[in-house]
């Protein structure tokens, strides 16, 4: 017996389908490409939902640092050396942001060029 898969919003609304696959993988990569479509089963029952798509993150915007012992590294996470400097209290503009390691908000690239810092320790202005 064959087993579709059918790509839908809901499996209630047969009129959203945009196609029935033998195969999942390639019906997830049909609900990948369609923003709010899951994978249905034979039975109704939801089997792949995408994920939403992280909000890109406009750049450049300032932070303000708090702390003047802020280590700036010489890259996106603390498995890279620091410089030997650090940022001081103030205001600085990142410029571009990516996910880093020893930071839940991601690390940002300085403005000035000196480095990288943890944005989980500064605050957005």
């Amino acid at each position: 017996m064959i087993r579709w898969y059918r790509v839908r919003k809901t499996w209630a609304y047969s009129k959203s389908q945009k196609g029935a696959y033998k195969i999942l993988d390639n019906a997830k990569q049909c609900a990948d490409q369609n923003p709010g479509y899951k994978v249905f089963d034979a039975d109704g029952k939801v089997v792949y939902e995408p994920k939403a798509a992280e909000p890109e993150v406009k750049v450049p915007f300032l932070v303000r640092v708090s702390v003047p012992d802020l280590n700036i590294r010489t890259g996106p996470g603390t498995d890279y050396p620091r410089t030997g400097m650090f940022t001081g209290i103030g205001t600085f503009t990142i410029m571009e942001v990516k996910d880093g390691k020893g930071s839940s908000e991601g690390r940002g690239r300085l403005k000035s060029g000196a480095g990288w810092i943890a944005l989980s320790l500064v605050k957005r202005v």
